[in-house]
């Protein structure tokens, strides 16, 4: 049976309206508390960023939904839009705990460091590669939360997600098969009130005929720690540090705060992009790489040319850091919202460029090399309070 059709056959029932009056599930109260706020509930996934198109759509729904039923009291906490996306794989959760908290936690952080692996070797296998989606239709799924159903645009965007799903099978076989969603809200667990809640849905919905269409990238694929249903983690993080050519500055901080973190056992990968495309595909100059192995960094020659950033690849990022101002511009262009880049730019941001005499490569390392210090300090110091919270 093709995707397609396995799909629309096991979603049929999204037709039904929702009506009368039912209970949320009992597992709900797992992870939502009675008043509407999110209780610890720490475990692991696999997700798929979602890009700006997709975002603005979910921002929109969720709005919807809030300002008819707000006054019903009938759903939790709202989910912030900077934490959308489609799930690929759930991996470890407190629905499935068996055990000590303890050997959880080490579940967790296993499934995390296999799925991060796996995440790293599809980004390389499908690279180039993308996934398009049509938003289907808003439905109550199992009394627990509104979601977004997202159906493959083709047999092979269906076929692509399918092979992804199943290679994440080894760190936990689900038992259920892979149907794509975007959750939307949760409920608070109670008594809910079906008609108030279907006429919210039904304005919510979007009409036939004007569905955009959602694109996810391969590489916009990351494992995902969570504390609660509305705290995610990117495992790695990945942090794109941009500069104007993106030949000197960028390529050493990226280098520099890869070489760190490696050191510190931090989960942090970088990538170094340009804001002009005039340099794209320009090779990086030898004095950089020279200044890297110098100082004792084996650098990537992977990357060895320079790199536009594109307005597709930044779903694929956590974070931007942008050493200067035309990086910010670069961001505000393609609409990166502040949350993604002001941590990161205040440790980078006015670093000289040594492409035109101002400063030398040695000295653009040495500050560069301070710079990152900084910032991985205090990255190491938000993971340590990461990590209290999600041992709850």
């Amino acid at each position: 049976m093709s995707f397609l059709t396995d799909y629309d056959q096991r979603t049929a029932w999204k037709y039904q309206p929702i009506q009368g009056t039912f209970h949320t599930h009992p597992g709900l109260t797992g992870k939502v508390r009675p008043d509407g706020t999110y209780a610890p509930f720490p475990g692991s996934t696999v997700v798929f960023r979602a890009g700006r198109t997709c975002r603005q759509v979910i921002d929109q729904m969720q709005k919807v939904l809030f300002h008819h039923l707000n006054c019903t009291q009938m759903l939790a906490d709202s989910l912030p839009v900077s934490t959308v996306h489609m799930t690929l794989h759930d991996l470890i959760s407190l629905e499935t705990a068996s055990g000590s908290m303890e050997t959880y936690e080490q579940e967790v952080e296993d499934s995390l460091l296999r799925a991060a692996e796996e995440v790293e070797n599809i980004r390389k296998d499908c690279a180039g590669r993308k996934i398009m989606m049509t938003p289907d239709r808003i439905v109550n799924m199992v009394s627990k939360s509104l979601v977004l159903l997202l159906r493959p645009q083709t047999e092979e965007d269906g076929e692509l997600l399918e092979a992804m799903y199943h290679r994440f099978d080894g760190i936990r076989a689900l038992p259920y098969p892979l149907t794509p969603h975007i959750t939307l809200a949760y409920f608070k667990p109670g008594m809910l009130d079906g008609d108030m809640l279907g006429e919210a849905v039904d304005l919510a919905q979007i009409r036939q005929g004007k569905k955009p269409v959602f694109e996810f990238d391969p590489e916009a694929l990351t494992a995902q720690r969570f504390s609660d249903m509305q705290t995610y983690r990117d495992i790695p993080a990945r942090l794109c540090v941009c500069c104007d050519g993106g030949l000197n500055r960028s390529v050493l901080a990226a280098n520099i705060l890869n070489h760190m973190a490696k050191k510190r056992n931090l989960p942090l990968v970088a990538e170094a992009r340009a804001c002009c495309r005039g340099t794209e595909g320009r090779p990086v100059p030898d004095e950089v790489w020279k200044t890297l192995e110098e100082h004792g960094i084996c650098p990537d020659k992977s990357r060895s040319a320079a790199r536009y950033l594109e307005e597709r690849e930044v779903s694929w990022f956590t974070g931007f850091a942008g050493i200067s101002e035309g990086a910010l511009n670069r961001f505000a262009r393609v609409s990166i919202p502040d949350w993604q880049v002001y941590d990161a730019t205040r440790c980078f941001f006015g670093v000289r460029d040594p492409e035109y005499g101002a400063i030398t490569c040695e000295q653009a390392f040495e500050e560069l090399y301070e710079r990152a210090g900084k910032y991985l300090d205090a990255f190491q110091a938000e993971e340590q309070k990461a990590r209290q919270k999600e041992s709850v």
